[in-house]
Parts: C-alpha cells; structure tokens; sequence
C-alpha cells in the first residue's frame, strides 16, 4: 500500500511540479519517438490497425498513444489511461490492478516504461487483468527498463529512470516471463528492442498474445 501511494505521489509531482517541462518533452510524440523504437514497429507488433480496440496504459501525455492510432489508420482514438489526469487527454485514472473495462475489451495494449514502479504483486495481477480485457487474437506490448550484471550499473540505471516512479524494479526477460506466465496467455514473446539511445540504458520488450477464435488459430 505505501509503494502505491508512492507512485502515485511520485508521477503527480512529476507532472504537475518543478519537473513538468521535462515530464511532458519526454511523453510528447518527438520525446516517445526518440526513446521507444520506431513507431511503425510498435505497430506492427500489436498488430494495430483500422476496426481495431487500442489501448495504453501509462500513457502520460497521451501523445505517443495518438501517434501510433494515427499511423495505423484506427478509426477510434485510443483509450488513454494512467494514475494521474494531464496534461494530456488521459481519458481514464486507475490502478494497474483492477482495469475498469469489460472482458475483451480491446485488441491492442501497449503500456511503456510503466510497470517498473510497481512491486512483483502488482505487476502479477496486471498481468491477470491484461488477459481479462484482450479479445481474441490480441496483444499487449509491455516494454520497460532492463537489469545488467553489473550491481553499480543498476544503481545507476534506478536512479536515472525513477522520475515519477518512487521505487523502481528492473526487471530482465526471465523475472517478466514468470509473472507473465500464470495469466493464462497463449504466447509470451521476448521484443529485442534494444537500448536508450540516450542515456544508453538497456530495455526488455515481452509481447503478450492471446489466440483469435476459429480453426485458423
């Protein structure tokens, strides 16, 4: 409960204090752009198009998310959703835990650099709650922050991406995989996405999918 409570508290004084000019460069389509890889990408990967229900959790200014609705030709915005309102169009604040939309609510999920402000509990109920809302043939791209061996690095590589998250987990391929695994999805897929251009911090991609209906899946 107190980490939760620190997240949030972290991600409001982010947004909303001394930080917000940098809060919103970074979440802006040219910050997203710059430090996630090529939007075409993303896109292919969820498989996002027209006729198709997107998505992001973590949104921040809710730009990046608009891009990629944009150059995929979806004729619905996405749903935007993060623990505080601004200073984008955030449709939605709520807690990663309980989702509040229906089962099968959408093909495609992306959520960015967001979970590592969560503990293990958390991000294994999100997990559930990722499965609950994706239709058939869907899929959920979570990309975040990765370990290295080196212990001083890590240290480091906490302090450069805590802004706005109060604790931070980085969590490499294996750790994600097992808190993945017992929600129930049908392919658990490692995203080689590369580092940070700047700062070169190095990050782990995991595409989460579940099977369409009908004979071809």
């Amino acid at each position: 409960m107190r980490r939760r409570r620190q997240a949030r508290q972290a991600r409001f004084h982010w947004v909303f204090g001394p930080t917000r000019w940098l809060a919103r460069l970074i979440a802006s389509q040219a910050g997203m752009a710059a430090i996630t890889p090529r939007a075409a990408r993303v896109v292919d990967l969820i498989q996002l198009g027209p006729g198709k229900r997107y998505l992001d959790v973590g949104c921040g200014t809710a730009s990046y998310a608009h891009l990629l609705a944009a150059r995929a030709k979806c004729e619905e915005a996405p749903v935007t959703m993060d623990l505080v309102g601004g200073p984008g169009p955030v449709d939605l604040i709520a807690s990663p835990e309980k989702l509040p939309f229906v089962d099968a609510s959408f093909d495609c999920v992306t959520t960015l650099y967001y979970i590592r402000r969560w503990d293990d509990d958390v991000v294994h109920s999100f997990g559930f709650e990722l499965r609950r809302i994706l239709a058939p043939g869907g899929a959920a791209l979570v990309m975040e922050v990765a370990p290295v061996k080196a212990r001083w690095l890590n240290a480091l590589h906490r302090k450069m991406m805590s802004a706005g998250c109060g604790e931070v987990d980085l969590r490499g391929w294996g750790r994600l995989a097992a808190l993945f695994t017992e929600a129930g999805f049908d392919a658990i897929d490692l995203v080689n996405v590369g580092p940070f251009l700047l700062p070169p911090v190095p990050r782990v991609g995991v595409l989460l999918r579940v099977r369409g209906d009908g004979p071809e899946a």
